[in-house]
Formats: C-alpha cells, sequence, structure tokens
C-alpha cells in the first residue's frame, strides 16, 4: 500500500482552473456494527450556491486496517463507487481526509483525485501531519501547515471558538483554490457544508441499512460491492 500510495503521489498536480466552477461534490464514509463495513454517501451541489443536485451511495465490507496515514486503502474505493453513480460530473470534490498534508504527500484526497482524474480537496477535522502556528480564535483566522519548510495545507478557523479544519489541496487544485472553494462553501458550521451533509448522509444510510439488515434477521454483513441507492 504504501509502495502504490508514494507511485500515486508521483502523479499528483497542484495546479486547477476554476474560472467556471459549476458543481462541487462532497464524500464521506461512516462505519457500521465493528467497523466490519463501509459506507459512503456522495453528494453534488450547484456552486455558489450550494444547493444539493443529487447524491449517491455504496457500502462495502472493510478489507484493509486502521491506518491514519493509509485511510484510501479502507475507504477509498468504496468512495470511488459511490462517486461513480453520480449521474452529474462535479469540478471539483471535496474529501472528509487530507491531500498534500500527508506524511507521503498523498491522503485519501489525493488518492482519490488520481484515480478519477478529478480536482479533489481534502478536509479533514485532525492534522495528520505537519506543524501550524496557534490559530487566533476569530472567525476566518488561518495559519498555514508546514511540513519540512513546505506549505502543504492551511489551518482554518471557520467559527468562533471552535477548533480549526486542516485544508490541503489533493490533486489538480492549489493551495489558495483549494481554501477559498472550501471557505465559499461553509454554511455556519464547523465544515463546509457539502462535506457537512455527506457525512450526514453517510450516517443516515449505514442506519437505514442495518435496521433492514436486522428486519430481515440478518446478522452476516452485506456481501461485497452490494449495490444500495437511497435519493
Amino acid at each position: 500500500a504504501i509502495k502504490h500510495q508514494s507511485e500515486m503521489a508521483e502523479k499528483i498536480e497542484l495546479f486547477g482552473n476554476f474560472d467556471d466552477l459549476k458543481y462541487v461534490a462532497a464524500v464521506d464514509t461512516a462505519y457500521g456494527k465493528n467497523a466490519e463495513v463501509v459506507y459512503a454517501a456522495a453528494v453534488v451541489f450547484a456552486f455558489p450556491e450550494i444547493v444539493e443536485i443529487e447524491r449517491s451511495f455504496r457500502y462495502n465490507r472493510v478489507t484493509f486496517p486502521y491506518q491514519p496515514d493509509l485511510f484510501y486503502y479502507r475507504e477509498g474505493p468504496t468512495m470511488l463507487e459511490a462517486l461513480a453513480r453520480l449521474e452529474t460530473q462535479p469540478d471539483v470534490i471535496i474529501v472528509h481526509g487530507h491531500g498534500i498534508a500527508h506524511p507521503r504527500r498523498c491522503g485519501i484526497a489525493g488518492q482519490v483525485g488520481v484515480a478519477m482524474g478529478k480536482p479533489t480537496i481534502g478536509c479533514a477535522r485532525r492534522l495528520l501531519a505537519g506543524t501550524h502556528r496557534a490559530v487566533s480564535d476569530l472567525k476566518g483566522s488561518q495559519q498555514a501547515i508546514v511540513i519540512k519548510g513546505k506549505e502543504v495545507g492551511y489551518a482554518y478557523r471557520s467559527k468562533e471558538r471552535v477548533k480549526p479544519i486542516f485544508i490541503s489541496p489533493g490533486h489538480l487544485c492549489n493551495l489558495e483554490q483549494a481554501r477559498d472553494i472550501v471557505v465559499r462553501c461553509l454554511r455556519g458550521y464547523r465544515v463546509p457544508e457539502p462535506l457537512r451533509l455527506a457525512h450526514l448522509y453517510a450516517n443516515k444510510f449505514r442506519r437505514r441499512t442495518e435496521a433492514k439488515m436486522t428486519r430481515t434477521d440478518s446478522n452476516t454483513p452485506p456481501q461485497l460491492g452490494s449495490p444500495q441507492a437511497m435519493r
């Protein structure tokens, strides 16, 4: 996995053109009982209005152990399947996780971007790698995340007296573009609205799917790649 991740890191490009940005997607996951199943929700929004256009879902068995710097191999395949089910093609995808603010400069956001050939942005609630100066408590305050002397993202205070979020470009996007798009998607919560709703939908999808399995008296986790959709 590390070797493959390093190979994908070499394919990451940090530039992009968002002059005609119309659709923003977000993707997030939730785990089932005992973390045996991962559920993914992908949602597309009109930009800059942040009006929901479409959502899709997918679940799979978990086949890779928990390791924070290798989340792509645990959650990425299910994220990609959920994104592939969307009929509306997004111009950029916000992924719950990190982009280049990662020990090998290739977090799950970068890997999803390379795999799809799409611009991606990583947005996380916790810092995985690097350091930053203290971020002021004022909304809109930010500090650069630095790894080995190089800026790789931003710690951004999206809401006063609430912990900052950590933004970094994934693929086909630079630092300023990643930050600006995420900031324009904020709607009064800590995380950008597309990612907030993707998180809520993933958990709702998990609860409905588990309830359905309970009603059918099935204690067997869903088969790998079993299709599920909720619209």
